[in-house]
């Protein structure tokens, strides 16, 4: 096939074998919240890889805040302010990487599994001098792991959660990864909010906000939860999180209701200063986004509300020791249909158990 053929041309290089003294430079693709959040173990570890090591990362925009404070970062590579989905633009911004950042890096990781040939061609230009990546998913006529393109290829496994993907890119790198807990820097934000919460209730803070609408609490699941978590005991006060754009418009609704032991969030700006909120809380409720991880860093009790899909789950299952979730009943990439009376439930076996 003309197609197969063309990507082996770019696909393949002349392999050296892996000499951990070269690497100076790293480039990591970090992505959005939860996706930088699951990776700090991984960068970590390569901190510690030797005294000369420079990671850049690369985000999606509103991330900045949680990685700038990182000791260990030396560039953050952010993402236009409106992401394209056109694929055209996608595949240009990739060239305009390769070829402004070429033969720049001594190791890049590709945790995608695509075998197409500009996204190749992209990687080629860039000429690190290490690739790792997932094996390719086999398609034109090209087997898993036929291209010399990437020096060593990761068997991601059906059930693995991220963080252990993510270090299995780095296993054989001579340094160690036992470590697996994720670690945030907030800079100025680390203590914050440290006597925000009133230490006479257990705080609990609700997201309701997630990544689409169909990973978003409608409002009347919103209210339910308002109305009836505080029912469960007199000490749980309610802290409802909300995106800036939607503060006011989740004020009024409070405002409403108008009830004792539930208030809303200080206005946030900055994703570092919801974590620095999420820090001092006492327990966590949230759809399925990037905030669950914020909330597994300082070892939260969760309840998390997520799609049915289960490789999903897998993938960005909570950390945090004790955690309780509720899958929406529909397939695809949505919660519709969860139960909010198993949702409570839940959240009161995790009350019980919070101590």
């Amino acid at each position: 096939m003309l197609r197969g053929a063309c990507i082996r041309l770019v696909g393949n290089k002349r392999r050296e074998d892996l000499d951990i003294s070269k690497i100076k430079r790293i480039y990591v693709p970090g992505g959005r919240v939860g996706d930088v959040v699951v990776k700090t173990p991984m960068l970590e570890a390569l901190s510690k890889m030797n005294s000369d090591v420079k990671i850049d990362i690369g985000i999606a925009r509103g991330v900045k805040s949680l990685v700038e404070t990182i000791p260990y970062i030396n560039k953050i590579i952010e993402a236009d302010k409106k992401e394209s989905k056109a694929k055209i633009i996608k595949i240009w911004k990739q060239m305009k990487f390769a070829i402004k950042n070429r033969g720049k890096y001594d190791l890049y990781f590709d945790f995608t599994n695509n075998p197409r040939f500009l996204h190749l061609l992209s990687l080629k230009i860039l000429s690190p001098r290490y690739i790792v990546g997932c094996h390719r998913a086999e398609k034109f006529g090209i087997k898993k792991d036929e291209l010399t393109l990437f020096d060593k290829y990761v068997d991601v496994k059906k059930d693995s959660h991220a963080t252990d993907i993510n270090m299995d890119f780095i296993k054989d790198f001579d340094i160690d990864i036992s470590d697996r807990k994720y670690k945030l820097y907030l800079g100025l934000d680390e203590n914050r909010f440290e006597n925000y919460f009133d230490k006479n209730y257990v705080n609990v803070i609700l997201n309701y906000k997630g990544s689409s609408e169909g990973r978003t609490l409608k409002q009347e699941e919103l209210e339910y939860f308002i109305e009836n978590l505080p029912k469960i005991d007199k000490k749980i006060k309610l802290h409802i999180m909300s995106i800036p754009s939607e503060y006011e418009k989740v004020g009024k609704l409070l405002e409403k209701l108008d009830l004792d032991r539930v208030k809303g969030l200080p206005k946030t700006e900055t994703i570092s200063e919801a974590a620095g909120l999420i820090k001092y809380c006492d327990m966590f409720i949230s759809v399925d986004t990037g905030v669950v991880h914020i909330a597994s860093v300082y070892d939260k009790p969760i309840l998390g509300i997520y799609p049915m899909e289960e490789k999903n789950f897998k993938l960005f299952e909570p950390r945090s020791s004790k955690y309780e979730i509720v899958k929406g009943k529909e397939e695809g990439n949505n919660i519709k249909g969860f139960s909010l009376e198993e949702s409570l439930e839940k959240f009161s076996k995790l009350y019980r158990e919070r101590e």
